[in-house]
């Protein structure tokens, strides 16, 4: 009975706890800063969706108008999708990517401490000058026992990545990275910005521009690296809201005319 009630106490402290998805959650930037966002009413429930491949997943997510504002990497036992809901219910996150992988069986020996008490029971005679009296009592010695108990833990890698939407009208819609040393390499440059992501509904997606493309002009102005190409970006103000862009694709060079959304 002692074991019973333990264990039982033991579970709802474990549920009471929180979850790995809020113990591990990093943020990347606090949603309420963000302008032009939508997020999470309390009340509701976020979209979530397992990835089988985060890093290309959380891109698609990108390119569809979603920004991400943290996640959370953990191992332990695989945990429910409560978890999930109530860290994107704190911070707003109307979308999470989910992944998990299995990593071990791990053997766990805790101890439990249960009442052991012992209860000594004694009766007899007394003989005095004036006679005899008979007594009876009981006398209890307080302790505990130890009880090792042994369980098999099945263990996982677990992440979770939080969105908020945007609901920006995208100026270009794209998302650029630093030419890697091997492309830089390939290419024999070190100058230009790796287009990462073209977001969907975009002007550069209208243009057909790819992702994998090598951004090397814009509007005649040699990019020097993902930063720039960003500041360029930012600056152009075209009177006709025509841009174009010299990119590298399968190793040849072409110009992309990319018609800017009305301000």
């Amino acid at each position: 009975m002692y074991l019973r009630i333990a264990l039982v106490v033991c579970a709802a402290i474990l549920s009471a706890c929180a979850s790995g998805y809020q113990q591990f959650y990093k943020p990347y930037v606090d949603a309420k800063s963000l302008q032009d966002v939508q997020t999470l009413p309390p009340s509701e429930s976020p979209k979530i969706f397992s990835s089988n491949d985060l890093q290309r997943d959380v891109k698609i997510a990108r390119s569809r108008g979603y920004i991400p504002i943290g996640h959370s990497s953990f191992n332990g036992e695989m945990e429910s999708e409560r978890g999930v809901v109530k860290q994107a219910q704190q911070t707003g996150a109307v979308l999470v990517l989910v992944t998990s992988k299995f990593t071990e069986t791990r053997t766990i020996t805790t101890p439990l401490f249960v009442p052991n008490n012992q209860t000594t029971y004694s009766s007899g005679s007394v003989y005095g000058t004036s006679g005899s009296a008979n007594y009876s009592g009981t006398s209890t010695t307080y302790g505990t026992a130890v009880i090792p108990i042994t369980s098999q833990q099945q263990r996982y890698d677990q992440t979770a990545v939080y969105f908020v939407k945007s609901t920006r009208k995208l100026k270009f819609g794209l998302f650029s990275i630093d030419l890697p040393p091997e492309l830089r390499s390939k290419l024999e440059r070190n100058t230009g910005a790796l287009i990462d992501i073209v977001a969907e509904e975009s002007p550069a997606f209208a243009a057909n521009v790819l992702a994998g493309d090598v951004l090397i002009e814009l509007n005649g102005t040699t990019v020097l690296n993902a930063k720039h190409a960003g500041e360029l970006m930012q600056s152009a103000h075209p009177t006709d809201r025509k841009v174009p862009l010299k990119v590298i694709r399968n190793g040849a060079e072409r110009v992309i005319e990319v018609t800017l959304n009305e301000s």
